[in-house]
């Protein structure tokens, strides 16, 4: 029993928008690996938009010290550390060298690790599909199993197009082909010349989703 308490813990978790995800890791006490799957320049304009839809929003919504204060935050913040992986090479790359990382890291309690929009990152490549999130899943957790580090995916949606599928908690909806390269039907995102899956029943081989994530 007392191995299972201590075993690293996997979660499918959720924020709507970014400000929402940066500003719960700014709270966190945990040492935290903030892994964006985007550029630099990408992530920033992901959360202006952001902040700027927030700040448009008629609903009364919980102050952000991001509406007021800048990225910097993150930077100063002696308990993350961000890296940026716009590719699915340099993602894996990342993935490789996880462990080193946690270990020079000096902070010897349990680590997380937190990726933003893993998803989304393959949604543009022929590796949207069961086999190639099945590897990118597989990947992380052996990686941070390994290290005993936790692990949690962010999917936030995309505040410059609201709309899209492949963005936000919609994303775990969607159908994708078993294998890599599979032909899509023309004029349906959803659909595939092959018999698909959706997206959260890959990801439920090795994650649980949080209690207030809901799809559909």
């Amino acid at each position: 029993m007392a191995s299972e308490a201590m075993s690293p813990k996997r979660m499918i978790a959720h924020c709507d928008l970014l400000p929402d995800l940066l500003q719960q890791l700014l709270e966190s006490d945990s040492y935290t690996h903030l892994i964006v799957c985007a550029t630099k320049s990408e992530f920033l304009v992901h959360l202006a938009a952001a902040i700027r839809k927030q700040r448009a929003d008629p609903e009364p919504v919980a102050r952000h010290d991001l509406l007021t204060k800048t990225i910097g935050l993150l930077a100063r913040s002696s308990n993350i550390t961000v890296a940026f992986c716009p590719t699915l090479e340099s993602l894996r790359a990342h993935i490789a060298v996880l462990g080193a990382t946690a270990d020079s890291s000096g902070f010897h309690d349990r680590q997380l690790v937190s990726v933003l929009d893993m998803v989304a990152l393959h949604g543009t490549t022929s590796e949207f599909s069961a086999q190639g999130l099945s590897r990118t899943f597989a990947s992380f957790v052996e990686a941070t199993y390994k290290a005993g580090m936790d692990l949690r995916l962010y999917e936030c949606e995309n505040a410059l197009d609201p709309s899209n599928p492949i963005w936000g908690r919609r994303v775990w909806d969607m159908n994708i082909p078993l294998l890599n390269g599979s032909v899509r039907m023309r004029g349906d995102e959803t659909n595939w010349g092959a018999r698909g899956i959706p997206v959260k029943r890959v990801a439920e081989r090795w994650f649980e989703f949080d209690a207030c994530h809901s799809t559909g």
